[in-house]
């Protein structure tokens, strides 16, 4: 998961080298580059974690339903709680902000001047 959210911010980075190049010609603040890609990670996980929840209960009671005892019972009982669900969030989360960590410095690093010239 932290490679792809990575390669996707770093893929981000270059097509958008030439704006990132012009905001900080324009006086953007090195740090102000970094927050927006490292905003754009958490997204990213955030929104990551919103559909493997959704996916994850949805396949866990799918399989809890299907495979049942003799009696009516799961055979694998499924405790699905609210630790659980925020826990994972904050792992996807927590993966995308570290993962946009490279590509957000690589973006504050842009040289304007070269971007602007060289594209």
């Amino acid at each position: 998961v932290a490679l792809g959210i990575a390669s996707v911010l770093v893929v981000s980075v270059v097509q958008k080298s030439r704006e990132i190049g012009i905001l900080k010609a324009m006086g953007t603040r090195t740090a102000q580059v970094e927050r927006i890609f490292l905003v754009q990670g958490a997204v990213l996980g955030l929104a990551g974690s919103a559909v493997g929840i959704a996916v994850g209960t949805g396949l866990s009671l799918l399989f809890a339903s299907l495979a049942t005892n003799p009696d009516g019972s799961p055979t694998f009982p499924v405790n699905l709680s609210l630790g659980l669900y925020v826990g994972a969030a904050a792992v996807a989360t927590l993966t995308g902000l570290l993962a946009a960590v490279a590509p957000a410095r690589r973006a504050a690093r842009l040289d304007p001047a070269d971007v602007i010239r060289y594209g």
